[in-house]
């Protein structure tokens, strides 16, 4: 049983990392479910946060500007700066991929943090998905402070992304992944 947590400050690498550990791991055929939450651009600025199932690809808002938000038509969840998350997609995507996550090799979650958090119910399966899970590659936002999640990851392997080490991390989560299947 191996539970890797990733963190960092912005802009460090962990994405990267993360993802770079997902095509390595299925390039190994080892399953993996959950979800990643990118940001989105349009000319430059940020508009916002897109929540997509690894499995399947399946994609949709998790978070957007709330004047971009309330002129879709979305309805508006918890604030976050200038962002509303959006509770209904979020849900929609999250729970599904989460659902996958249970009967994974490899459960895989790009990011805990305040947006993914704020949806009681998201933070209510992200949890129990964590604690019955074999294997967990986490994202975790480094200023979390949720003391729930923090009890449940309290035995994962933490690393520490930065410019500096960015790109030796990967090999070494992918053989923590493989030492554990041996």
């Amino acid at each position: 049983m191996v539970k890797i947590v990733i963190t960092g400050r912005p802009g460090s690498g962990k994405t990267t990392v993360f993802m770079k550990v997902i095509e390595e791991l299925r390039r190994k055929n080892i399953s993996i479910a959950g979800f990643f939450c990118p940001e989105v651009r349009e000319r430059g600025v940020r508009i916002g946060f897109k929540i997509i199932d690894i499995a399947s690809g399946e994609e949709d808002w998790l978070a957007l500007e709330i004047s971009r938000a309330m002129k879709l038509g979305y309805e508006l969840g918890p604030r976050i700066g200038k962002y509303s998350v959006i509770p209904s997609s979020a849900l929609r995507i999250g729970l599904k991929a989460l659902d996958k996550a249970r009967v994974a090799d490899v459960v895989a979650i790009d990011e805990l943090g305040p947006m993914e958090l704020k949806i009681p119910k998201l933070r209510k399966a992200i949890i129990e998905t964590i604690r019955v899970a074999r294997n967990a590659l986490l994202v975790v936002h480094w200023r979390l402070s949720d003391l729930e999640i923090m009890s449940v990851l309290k035995e994962a392997k933490r690393y520490i992304v930065t410019p500096y080490n960015r790109n030796q991390i990967p090999k070494e989560i992918l053989n923590e992944f493989l030492k554990s299947k041996r």
